[in-house]
């Protein structure tokens, strides 16, 4: 994996010893390497090699299943609209946990554990929690829980207390540069910068065309609206703003624009102070324009208000489109700025 490999030597040599939490709490930014992790510890317990190694062999019958979610032992706690795209549950509710409950009560029918791996936890209803707190007060002598989040801080604090801490950081960019090149060769390596220290965003690029097309539409979203009068704002605020019906999923658009623009801002706010360290070189000649355009102390502040604007849509219940009117409002205008495709 690329990342967070101090994270798993550590919690894998202490799992082969017999030394595991029933219960941590993996946190930090989205497409940083949670999920990876938990997938790997799994893989570390339940694993059948000889010998065993942090991280699970990775080729062994039950590895293979953990990492395709087929093993019996591991189970996967999620919204079920993320499993049901058709369907109307936007949290994860009381049913789900009883379910897992009911599961972690029998014994292991294939390793030496019950593991289970809540993703996103900050979606748990407020009963799913209460009745999940009741399983980390006394959890099953073969359980181990492990709850995701990028927003720890909307957990019940009483979760929280029991639960070990395993915060993730930002990769160096390096690291991801040379994790791109192993799988997809040198070229890929233009994708570790852009990735502001997340493998799975610069993954992603790397491998999906699709994910560099909705980049590059993101992107030009950004200058189209700065070129435009507040009529043509103020609709694509509202459209925005009622464009989902799943909350999530709509706040979720929401904050990848605003770290992605802020990124955009970043730059030229950058360039208009000497410095040359684009974090989205190949937007250069855009940047250029907003540093004609636009004032550096402008810049600066727009940076800023998009960062903080990102993090209110992560960590509170913002009203989206009051959000996202005031976001026109601020942004800077340049009516002569051309956007490339």
């Amino acid at each position: 994996m690329i990342g967070q490999r101090r994270l798993l030597a550590r919690l894998g040599e202490r799992a082969l010893e017999g030394d595991v939490a029933h219960a941590y709490e993996l946190s930090g930014p989205r497409s940083i390497g949670k999920r990876t992790v938990a997938t790997r510890l799994a893989q570390t317990l339940l694993c059948t090699s000889e010998p065993r190694v942090a991280g699970g062999c990775g080729t062994c019958l039950a590895c293979r299943k953990v990492e395709h979610a087929t093993h019996p032992d591991v189970r996967l706690v999620t919204r079920r609209v993320d499993l049901d795209p058709g369907g109307d549950k936007k949290m994860i509710s009381i049913e789900q946990v009883r379910e897992m409950q009911q599961d972690l009560a029998l014994r292991p029918l294939e390793g030496g554990w019950r593991i289970v791996i809540v993703d996103d936890a900050a979606d748990l209803s407020e009963h799913a929690e209460v009745a999940l707190l009741k399983t980390l007060e006394e959890p099953p002598v073969h359980a181990v829980l492990m709850l995701l989040t990028p927003t720890p801080s909307r957990l019940l604090e009483t979760i929280r207390s029991r639960l070990v801490p395993l915060p993730f950081r930002l990769v160096a960019a390096m690291e991801i540069a040379e994790g791109l090149a192993t799988r997809f060769g040198p070229e890929a390596r233009r994708y570790a910068t852009i990735a502001a220290g997340r493998p799975g965003v610069a993954l992603s690029l790397a491998a999906d065309e699709t994910a560099r097309r909705k980049r590059r539409i993101t992107e030009s979203e950004f200058y189209r609206l700065v070129s435009s009068g507040l009529t043509d704002r103020f609709a694509w605020a509202v459209d925005l703003a009622e464009s989902e019906r799943d909350t999530q999923k709509r706040n979720e658009a929401i904050e990848s624009r605003l770290r992605e623009w802020s990124e955009l801002a970043r730059d030229a706010a950058a360039a208009a102070h000497g410095a040359d360290r684009a974090v989205r070189p190949d937007r250069a000649n855009e940047t250029a324009q907003l540093v004609k355009a636009v004032s550096p102390r402008e810049l600066v502040d727009l940076a800023l208000s998009l960062d903080r604007w990102r993090r209110d849509v992560i960590e509170s219940n913002v009203n989206a489109r009051m959000l996202l009117e005031l976001l026109v409002l601020r942004l800077p205008y340049a009516a002569s700025l051309k956007v490339a495709a």
